[in-house]
This record gives C-alpha cells, sequence and structure tokens, in this order.
C-alpha cells in the first residue's frame, strides 16, 4: 500500500543531484502527479520536488519520551546478585525502539568554562587520581544546575561503595574553590565533602562520554540497565543527546534489557579480557557467554593433524582437537598457553605504523594461532595499512576479520556492518564484475545497521545508497526505493 504522506512529515528522500538520499520535511504533497515537495535539512533548495518512488518511510523520532510512556515500555526490577535491573513490559523485534530517554544532565565544559578552566589547571598542577576532571566536573555542575529532584536521582546511582569517605581529590577541589574566586560557584563553596563524593561516584559509574565533545551525559532509567557480554539491546544517539535504546533480538514481554560497557571491539577478545576491563566498574560478568565452558575466541592449531583447533576452556587448560580429536598432553597445553601470553604482550606493544614488523608478528602466530582474537586484532591492523595502497591483500584481512566476528561473535555490531560496507566498497572497485558480492555486502550492512539505529540514520543510509547505485548500474535503469522493497522492509 502506498503510504499516506502529510505535510510535516519527516522522510528520506533522493536528491536528484546525486541520486543519494537525505532526510527532509514534506512541504506539500501531490496526489495526482505523485510526488512531493521537501524541505531539506540542509537548506539546500534544488531539486525539492521527489517522485513517491524516491521516497523512504518517514524518519522515526529520535525526541525523548515522556516518563510516562517510557514507564509504560519498561520497568525496573530488583534481581538477587545484581541489584536494580531493567526489564521491558511488551515485545519488541529486532531494530525496534524500546524507549527513548533524555539526559538527566549533559555536563560540557562550556556550561561553565571558569569551572572547568580551574578543574584543569589544578589537574595540570597535580593529576587527579581519576585521570580526568570529568568526573569531578560533572558532579559540581550537577549541584549548581539541577533542581533537588534531579539530584535525587543522580545521587539514588548504583555505587560500589555508597558511604565512601570523601578521596583526597575530593577534598583538594573544595579548598581551591574556598581559596579562589570563580563566578557563579557560591553554591558549592558549602557542599559536604561526602555529598561531592557520592556525586562524582555516581558520575563514575553511570555517565557515558558524550559522542561530540570532552564530556560526560547521564540518564534515569539508561543507567538500570545491566551489562551482558551477549546484550539484548544496542543504542544510538537521537535529538538532543537522546538515548536511543533498541532492541538487539527479539524480546519478550519480561525480558532483561542489557546493554554493553565495553566498546565493540572488547566483545571479540577472550573472557578473560572482557572480565578484566570489566574491573572499572567492579563487577564480574556472569552472562551467558561468559559462562560458557569453551572460550572460541581463543583457538590454537592442532600440532597433531595441523588441520583442527584446539579452544582454550574458560576454567584452564585446552579441549580436544575439533578434527582429530587429540588432546594436548601437560607440557604441550602449557607451552602454548604460555605463548598466547607472550603473543597477547607483543600484539598489544605493536606500532600499527610499523607494517613490516605487524607482518612478522602476524605470520609466526598463525601457524600457533587459528580463530583467536589477537589475529583479529593484527588482521584489523593489516587492514587498514593496506586499503590505500595494495587493495588485494585489505580484503583478504577484511574477510578474516567478518569470518572471526561471525565465528566468535554472531550479532549486528558497527564493526561487523562497517566491515561488510568497506568490503563491498573495495570490491565494487576492484571486482566490478562480482555485482553479485558487493550487492550481498551492502545488503548486510545496511540490514545491521537498520537493527543497530534505524533505517534512516545516516549510518543505515550510506550502504542503502550504494546498494541502490549498484542497484542502478546492474540495471542500466534509474534506480529508486521502489525498485528495492525487499531491502527497504
Amino acid at each position: 500500500m502506498e503510504p499516506q504522506w502529510k505535510t510535516g512529515d519527516r522522510v528520506y528522500a533522493v536528491w536528484a543531484g546525486n541520486g543519494c538520499y537525505y532526510s527532509a520535511t514534506v512541504d506539500q504533497v501531490s496526489p495526482m502527479s505523485r510526488s512531493l515537495t521537501v524541505h531539506w535539512d540542509d537548506q539546500n533548495l534544488t531539486y525539492r520536488t521527489i517522485s513517491f518512488s524516491q521516497v523512504m518511510e518517514p524518519c522515526e523520532s529520535t525526541a525523548a519520551w515522556s516518563a510516562a510512556r517510557i514507564d509504560r515500555r519498561a520497568v525496573v526490577k530488583a534481581v538477587a546478585d545484581k541489584g536494580r535491573c531493567l526489564f521491558t513490559n511488551e515485545t519488541c523485534d529486532p531494530g525496534q525502539v524500546v524507549f527513548v530517554e533524555g539526559p538527566t544532565l549533559v555536563a560540557l565544559p562550556a556550561l561553565n568554562q571558569p569551572l572547568w578552566d580551574h578543574l584543569q589547571k589544578l589537574h595540570k598542577a597535580q593529576p587527579l587520581n581519576l585521570g580526568t576532571v570529568t568526573f569531578h566536573f560533572a558532579a559540581l555542575l550537577s549541584q549548581l544546575m539541577l533542581d533537588l529532584v534531579s539530584i535525587d536521582v543522580i545521587l539514588d546511582k548504583f555505587v560500589p561503595d555508597p558511604d565512601e569517605d570523601p578521596g583526597e581529590d575530593v577534598l583538594r577541589i573544595l579548598a581551591s574553590l574556598q581559596e579562589n574566586t570563580i563566578a557563579n560557584v557560591a553554591k558549592l563553596q558549602a557542599m559536604s565533602p561526602h555529598r561531592l563524593q557520592r556525586l562524582v561516584s555516581a558520575w563514575r559509574y553511570n555517565s557515558f562520554g558524550h559522542h561530540k565533545e570532552d564530556g560526560l551525559v547521564l540518564y534515569n532509567r539508561i543507567s538500570m540497565c545491566a551489562h551482558s557480554c551477549d546484550p539484548s539491546c544496542c543504542w544510538s544517539y537521537g535529538d538532543d543527546d537522546a538515548f536511543v535504546l533498541r532492541a538487539r533480538v527479539a524480546l519478550g514481554t519480561g525480558d532483561e534489557l542489557t546493554i554493553s560497557y565495553l566498546q565493540d571491539e572488547d566483545l571479540l577478545k577472550s573472557t578473560a579480557v572482557r572480565q578484566q576491563k570489566l574491573q572499572n566498574w567492579r563487577f564480574t560478568c556472569a552472562c551467558e557467554r561468559c559462562k560458557l565452558r569453551v572460550d572460541l575466541g581463543r583457538g590454537f592449531r592442532c600440532r597433531r593433524c595441523r588441520i583442527g583447533i584446539l579452544y582454550a576452556s574458560t576454567t584452564g587448560g585446552l579441549e580436544p582437537c575439533r578434527v582429530c580429536n587429540t588432546s594436548p598432553n601437560k607440557e604441550d597445553g602449557q607451552m602454548l598457553l604460555r605463548l598466547e601470553e607472550e603473543y597477547v604482550n607483543r600484539v598489544e606493544s605493536l606500532d600499527k605504523t610499523d607494517v613490516v614488523d605487524v607482518e612478522t608478528v602476524y605470520q609466526a602466530a598463525i601457524e600457533i594461532f587459528e580463530r583467536h582474537w589477537i589475529l583479529y586484532v593484527m588482521d584489523t591492523i593489516l587492514w587498514e595499512a593496506y586499503r590505500e595502497k595494495n587493495m588485494q591483500d585489505a580484503i583478504e584481512h577484511q574477510r578474516r576479520r567478518i569470518e572471526f566476528h561471525e565465528h566468535y561473535y554472531c550479532r549486528p555490531t558497527f564493526i561487523l556492518a562497517w566491515c561488510h560496507e568497506e568490503l563491498g566498497d573495495c570490491l565494487t572497485t576492484q571486482f566490478a564484475h562480482r555485482k553479485w558480492q558487493y550487492l550481498q555486502e551492502f545488503q548486510r550492512a545496511y540490514q545491521m545497521l537498520a537493527i543497530l539505529c534505524g533505517t534512516n540514520h545516516q549510518y543505515a543510509a550510506s550502504p542503502y545508497n550504494k546498494l541502490c547505485q549498484a542497484n542502478q548500474n546492474a540495471t542500466g535503469g534509474t534506480g529508486n526505493a521502489g525498485d528495492m522493497d525487499q531491502t527497504n522492509g
């Protein structure tokens, strides 16, 4: 059925200047000519009349929901050994928005530049223990800018030690505020050290780094989302720093809403590495992925048959070979694990610009390891090194990155989506006759990004535009959204 466009709708439409999709607002609908007149977001005044067939579904709103609307979709429940966690009240399909929450506070330097500069000066004279001024700045800004209800929201957030004594940095900062005249900070001079410490810890354990500036953002409901190394949800930023939470997998009523506190690249590392990184939040992850008996990201080439793989057990030792069923003897097993530790340290210290050294380490490592996360790390370095000057080698390393990702963590991630899109770019220029191959790469990238950030997000628009262009070149036609019902879902 034809979409029923109306004035004011947000859409993605083809700009005839280059055949790509851009966001716009509908100014006028002309049913007789089956066209729209749009107002482009970038204020461009050309090619404003668009046929229905060249318009994608209206852009979904990423404006913050009301608290009541969020409460209808999600509920906080206490969970034994985990504390307060978030659960969905409704079923959600992959890619569906669970809810959109506005920030309690966005703590950016520009909101109080003198205070930010003062803290930076203190940090330069004697570095703060947290290595940055952002947490202390956000805590002080909370006291200055927020009402009592919003401050209570922050004070209610999880901290490992609610009765923590004020640290030396907190005492030093408060003392400096007494001694220096900074405009608009009178409320801070009478602030309790315990209160400031609690606010600092709340920001430290519950905030997100701002996506554009050197600052922090803290949300209310989102801070109740527990971590998982296989999270049920993914997220992106919406209007005015709103947090857009989406279902990564199909969710049933009552399912827990989880996100990853780690970056996507960390989800591709071993269970032990992930657990170590999560100590920043002072907990040990007990998600289903971390409880697996075998770590499929730590593979060793079988020393007997040289074909199969020995995977590391998360409780120690190596599993039997998946091909010849041979178990390594104790000495060989210990040697392989010792070599792994040495290679992990070696890879983490690699200079990415020294491509010859990376290649040397890689060549030696593939004789010992197979489907191991350190090979993935080196494949990434070599992909980035070769993509501009040695396309065929770059394609092979990119293919290996995708193969490992899909083997070890077969969920949509931004890394995997961009791997497919970048591979499609390479194939387009290197093997233009393989339309079936690069079309498939763009298709996969688009479908993943549609789940991760929505069909109308700029990230998803990029592979979608390439898919449209590839289809157009393949068919010799005009190419439009109407030609791609399967892709546009």
